[in-house]
């Protein structure tokens, strides 16, 4: 007899291979088993997951991962279709190969500093270089540079850079949320989330972002 879940993982994510004709809430408890059975593989982890072998409602969907969430530790961030998957691969390859590229750039232009982990809620930390950052700056941290600020992680906190006046800094980030950004003086717009659902099928992955300042005025964009 088949299995009626098998779960597969990727570099984007889990997938979730079910029978198809199971009933659903059979088909639920089967899901929950398999995940409790696989938690010490994935506990306290965060990924996107799709679906494959049954057409689901969204509220199935929604079912399904409100139950995972409930029983595990693990986290779903999102749910993404089959050629979502594959798109949302070659867009994280593209910003990462794109943020090196502006890592390498700022240590190129002054000479750089690296800051190898996260920072902790309250901590503030400044440099006359350009940072580079392998970690995340939550809410409440701050980073303040004379030059450019490069997060290859999420920004949450607070980034000041260009702090020496030079409005040719930047700030970038694989995940650009930060709750206050300055550049050169120049204070950006806030940066507002969707307020969709969390697992809506629109619901994209976060985007690399980059802040650059010009005639006064911060613009944020797409590294991609």
């Amino acid at each position: 007899m088949s299995q009626a879940v098998i779960i597969k993982s990727s570099k984007c994510g889990i997938n979730l291979v079910l029978d198809a004709g199971l009933p659903f809430q059979e088909l639920l408890d089967e899901i929950l088993s398999r995940f409790k059975e696989s938690e010490k593989f994935f506990a306290n982890a965060s990924f996107a997951i799709s679906f494959e072998g049954r057409d689901l409602t969204d509220e199935e969907k929604y079912q399904i991962i409100d139950a995972i969430m409930a029983e595990t530790s693990i986290k779903i961030l999102c749910i993404m279709e089959e050629d979502e998957i594959r798109d949302a691969i070659i867009r994280q390859k593209m910003q990462e190969q794109e943020l090196q590229q502006r890592a390498a750039e700022a240590e190129q232009k002054v000479k750089g500093s690296f800051y190898y982990g996260s920072l902790t809620e309250g901590e503030r930390l400044e440099t006359a270089e350009s940072i580079v950052i392998i970690g995340d700056v939550p809410h409440g941290a701050s980073v303040v540079s004379q030059s450019d600020i490069v997060v290859l992680g999420a920004l949450k906190g607070s980034a000041y850079a260009g702090m020496s006046g030079n409005q040719d800094s930047f700030i970038s980030a694989l995940d650009f949320a930060p709750e206050s950004y300055n550049i050169a003086g120049i204070y950006g717009e806030p940066v507002h989330k969707s307020k969709n659902s969390l697992f809506s099928k629109r619901n994209k992955t976060p985007l690399a972002m980059i802040a650059t300042a010009s005639a006064g005025i911060i613009s944020v964009s797409p590294l991609n």
